[in-house]
């Protein structure tokens, strides 16, 4: 899906021991007989970068997100439920115990309206919501280093276009340069002289 040098850079940017169990869970969607799901489930964080970086043969980076995001949501909001329908159900009983008959709940100054049962205000699930914002964090964190991966890897190929027009410029003045002109060597002159002396001589004789 990805090459081995995109993969890196998603494992680098993706990678929190924290959603190991979701990225977990992922890959047993995408890829139900993947060999070692038994071996990860004992242990997700411990394994959390073997099964991302299995996840990322079979899964987008987007995908990886959405899925972790969902399911953080997810778990924030049946904690939520949890506990709404805990204090709902212990009310009636204490304020049986609390208000024998004969007894009202108006006190002097007080209101009609006052002794109305007030719902209460149910504080959101701090782990969930502190997961959620450690993913935020980290995703940032994540998008910043790949942003800056790139920046390097732009950067990178225009060094390497620089030095190609400059390698195929040197080629260019080679080859506008003048052929240089051969000098004829003396030696074969010289042979020639010896050769008519040697024959000069010949005939004197």
């Amino acid at each position: 899906m990805y090459s081995f040098k995109e993969k890196k850079t998603h494992f680098v940017a993706l990678r929190n021991p924290d959603v190991a169990q979701y990225d977990l869970e992922l890959l047993a969607k995408e890829v139900p007989g993947f060999p070692q799901l038994a071996t990860f489930s004992r242990n997700p964080k411990r394994y959390a970068d073997d099964i991302l970086y299995a996840l990322l043969d079979c899964a987008t980076r987007e995908k990886i997100r959405e899925y972790r995001r969902a399911m953080i949501a997810k778990e924030a909001e049946d904690a939520g439920e949890k506990k709404t329908e805990a204090p709902a159900a212990e009310k009636p009983a204490e304020k049986k115990q609390q208000m024998p008959k004969g007894e009202t709940t108006h006190a002097e100054g007080t209101g009609p309206h006052d002794d109305i049962e007030k719902p209460e205000t149910v504080p959101a699930d701090n782990s969930a919501e502190e997961l959620k914002q450690a993913l935020d964090e980290a995703e940032a964190r994540a998008e910043e280093a790949e942003q800056r991966a790139d920046e390097a890897e732009e950067a990178r190929d225009e060094a390497e276009a620089r030095a190609q027009e400059t390698e195929q410029a040197l080629e260019e003045e080679k080859k506008k340069e003048p052929a240089k002109v051969p000098v004829k060597s003396k030696s074969k002159r010289n042979t020639r002289k010896s050769t008519g002396t040697t024959s000069s001589t010949r005939k004197s004789k």
